[in-house]
């Protein structure tokens, strides 16, 4: 595929994304309302124990593969238009694969972070498939990280775009609740201004959703790309 056509294919993922965004909304609002719920909990430990060591394990243990199997509901929604509830759980299941696989993205991206920050960048847009392989194809550990490595080769740069605007909502749009201080001694603050409040609704049920919508549209695209798929 050429440039020019990969490049307008990749833009069709931000517009298409629009679509489905708008088309399964139903679907998809109690699920976003479901993980604000249960993210909402990291808060809850960090204010009651005042330290973020006894919310890690709740994190990393709860939400991370409650994460990972919500990027099943944007898999399905793009790919058909439907998808269920419980599709957010469906990390669970996999359990062990599906710690493994985020912890080694994290890893890998944080290890690469510390080399100039591009390494980091350049790792995770390679791997970042490789959570939704593991609750989409049920993959094992290796054949995850496999299958994204592959899928992704030369879209990098396509992907790229989606990567930063995720970053840069995450930096720039503030959040209601905020964590301020140091691990040992952190400091949960609600902010309640008018623009805070519309500012983290939009970041939470119509910004983060679409492009997480895309990622997953672009992931269901590559994989049908004729590419070598272990």
């Amino acid at each position: 595929m050429e440039d020019f056509d990969k490049n307008k294919m990749a833009l069709s993922w931000f517009t298409r994304s629009w679509d489905d965004y708008l088309g399964g909304f139903a679907t998809l609002l109690p699920v976003l309302l479901a993980q604000a719920a249960l993210s909402s909990g990291t808060f809850l430990l960090i204010h009651h124990y005042h330290s973020f060591w006894q919310a890690l394990p709740y994190m990393f243990l709860v939400l991370t593969p409650v994460s990972t199997g919500i990027s099943l509901v944007y898999i399905h929604l793009s790919r058909s238009g439907t998808a269920r509830f419980r599709d957010m759980f469906s990390a669970f299941p996999v359990y062990h694969r599906a710690i493994a696989v985020s912890l080694g993205v994290a890893l890998a991206t944080f290890g690469g972070m510390l080399m100039f920050i591009i390494p980091g960048v350049v790792l995770y847009l390679t791997f970042c498939f490789s959570e939704y392989a593991v609750v989409d194809r049920r993959t094992g550990i290796k054949e995850s990280f496999a299958l994204s490595r592959n899928i992704t080769g030369g879209w990098k740069s396509r992907l790229l775009p989606i990567f930063l605007l995720v970053v840069m909502a995450n930096l720039l749009i503030p959040d209601i609740v905020t964590v301020t201080g140091k691990m040992q001694s952190p400091a949960v603050s609600l902010t309640l201004t008018p623009w805070t409040i519309v500012a983290a609704f939009l970041k939470t049920f119509v910004f983060l959703p679409w492009l997480n919508m895309a990622m997953a549209r672009a992931y269901n695209f590559l994989l049908a790309a004729p590419v070598a798929v272990p």
